[in-house]
């Protein structure tokens, strides 16, 4: 598979030069012969969009959704989009898996909400994980890679890769480089993270968008700047078998855990 990450900065509350910015770094991503393009958390709107969710925020099938899928459909690429969703009158922070015959395969709400996030989103209470043709896919959120059990239950599902659109902003830029690593390495499992770039308000999104392979070797680190790179990716799981973190897990020792 080969794999591009859109590390891109989108303008608040602006759909439309959002939308012209996917369409562009997707189409560029095609000339890269990509099959399928990360791009960051809430992507479609902005990160700072609680005040103007209300009108901001679209069901899964609605017009930004549907736009993506038409170009996904004509470019032959596949992508993981986020944007704010209402459903079941509330709201969450969703990033949607879409094929290259423009398939919304399925849908990730993120299930850990960070700071302010809280006043205006709602937890996801789902860990899905997608059957696609590269194989199986697993999708996080942006806080949730601070939380290993997220990782784990996408790796016990049976994930081959884990994708995680994020609006990681300074002072968190070590965090992120370690929860990333450490994630992929305790789950023996390949994690590509898309982060944006840019300000918002008093946040400034520090970029930093990487590829690590099942063996926690870093592949990409990008810097701050606009982006796009691809690379091919192999799905495999780690390759040595002293470890083998996932089958040593101590079941009965982690129910304590739900206490």
């Amino acid at each position: 598979m080969r794999l591009s990450i859109a590390q891109i900065e989108t303008k608040l509350n602006d759909k439309a030069f959002n939308l012209g910015k996917i369409s562009y770094f997707l189409k560029k991503a095609k000339e890269e012969q990509s099959d399928l393009v990360v791009f960051p958390e809430l992507c479609v709107t902005g990160y700072l969009i609680g005040p103007w969710l209300r009108e901001a925020a679209e069901k899964k099938d609605g017009p930004s959704i549907r736009f993506i899928q038409k170009l996904c459909n004509e470019l032959e690429i596949s992508t993981i989009i986020s944007f704010p969703e209402i459903y079941n009158d509330q709201y969450y922070v969703t990033a949607a898996y879409i094929n290259n015959q423009g398939e919304v395969l399925g849908f990730y709400r993120k299930t850990h909400l960070y700071d302010q996030e809280a006043i205006y989103f709602s937890h996801g209470e789902k860990v899905p994980v997608f059957q696609t043709e590269f194989g199986k896919i697993g999708i996080m959120g942006c806080f949730d890679i601070e939380f290993p059990e997220v990782a784990r239950i996408l790796r016990l599902k049976g994930a081959d890769i884990i994708l995680i659109p994020t609006s990681n902003m300074a002072p968190y830029k070590e965090y992120q480089r370690i929860y990333t690593q450490c994630r992929a390495m305790e789950n023996e499992v390949p994690l590509v993270l898309c982060n944006r770039i840019g300000t918002e308000g008093d946040l400034t999104f520090i970029g930093g968008s990487t590829f690590i392979d099942a063996r926690g070797e870093t592949h990409i680190l990008l810097t701050e700047k606009e982006e796009l790179i691809t690379q091919s990716v192999l799905l495999f799981k780690s390759t040595d078998s002293k470890l083998s973190k996932v089958l040593n897990n101590n079941e009965n020792l982690y129910r304590e855990l739900t206490l």
